[in-house]
């Protein structure tokens, strides 16, 4: 990872639609999937990644930051809720949906062009 790396938290929310996982970046509405819940996250930093790049590459980062509707950032926090109310009680964790923050690598390359890395 390059020195100069910035690292930005972003929001994901996992939960499984039919036989798949799905994660969803909530801050740009980006989704990425998996046969794991791991898997999912994975593919919605590569997808993250992807999108940024090209956005760089067009003159315009800006355009990436398109939050998802508000029922999945509504979803994100009750998920959120439950699992720190389940640490906090000792009961069983929620399986799904689950929620964190996910580190998300920003740097840049030898030319100076940002670029995106998934953490």
């Amino acid at each position: 990872m390059n020195e100069n790396a910035q690292i930005f938290a972003v929001s994901v929310i996992v939960f499984r639609e039919d036989s798949a996982w799905t994660a969803l970046a909530l801050e740009m509405d980006i989704r990425g999937y998996g046969p794991t819940p791991e898997a999912a996250v994975e593919d919605v930093l590569a997808m993250l990644s992807a999108q940024v790049r090209f956005a760089v590459q067009m003159g315009h980062p800006e355009s990436v930051w398109h939050p998802a509707d508000q029922r999945y950032w509504d979803e994100f926090e009750e998920a959120r809720r439950r699992r720190f109310v389940a640490g906090l009680s000792g009961s069983e964790m929620p399986s799904e949906p689950f929620a964190d923050m996910v580190p998300f690598s920003l740097g840049t390359d030898p030319q100076n062009e940002w670029v995106a890395a998934g953490a």
